[in-house]
């Protein structure tokens, strides 16, 4: 299975950047492969702030001065990046590998640390993890709760279960605004030469 990291690179081998405006913190950049119109973007910058925009969404971060400052590196994260934008911004939703690994590890932890019944490890793939109708928060929720094995219930207190992961469209735009400031450092340092 590939990594984001992989599809991403993939997405933007063959874009090219053009650099619409540059003036001190107030740049204007667009990258696009110009032989089709998928997975183009725009990073436009201003002091304190850095929007990005394009064929996968867009959002508006706010933190420091200059905000190719705060992107550049090595490392993607989502997390921390998150709590830059408007607390509005839509950049989890319900996934259902995080709802496999949680009831996989509580699982586990169970079995480890407690007194399970025989059986509830066949129980819980039956009665949850083998479940198609899973598509949601509430879902997930509903289908724990319901549980009862032979005395065992999981504990489904809501701060202990978070079932949500970041999106595609915001984990790529994380790589983009890292990759397409890379690639503006690269054509300065260039020119310079």
């Amino acid at each position: 299975m590939e990594t984001t990291t992989e599809r991403f690179s993939k997405s933007v081998a063959n874009h090219e950047m053009t650099v619409i405006r540059e003036d001190g913190l107030y740049r204007h950049l667009k990258f696009a492969n110009p032989n089709t119109s998928r997975y183009w973007f725009e990073l436009v910058t201003w002091p304190g702030s850095l929007a990005i925009k394009g064929d996968m969404g867009g959002y508006m971060f706010s933190r420091v001065e200059d905000m190719f400052k705060f992107f550049r590196g090595e490392e993607i994260n989502p997390h921390y990046w998150a709590e830059k934008l408007p607390p509005d911004s839509c950049v989890k939703e319900y996934s259902e590998e995080k709802f496999r690994q949680l009831v996989t590890e509580r699982f586990v932890e169970a079995v480890k640390y407690s007194d399970t019944p025989r059986g509830l490890g066949k129980a819980v793939r039956q009665q949850i993890l083998d479940m198609p109708d899973v598509y949601s928060d509430t879902d997930a929720e509903m289908l724990l709760e319901g549980f009862e094995y032979k005395g065992f219930r999981f504990d489904c207190s809501p701060w202990d279960w978070d079932f949500t992961g970041y999106t595609w469209p915001y984990l790529w735009c994380c790589h983009a605004i890292q990759w397409g400031i890379s690639q503006y450092d690269r054509l300065s340092a260039l020119s310079t030469l």
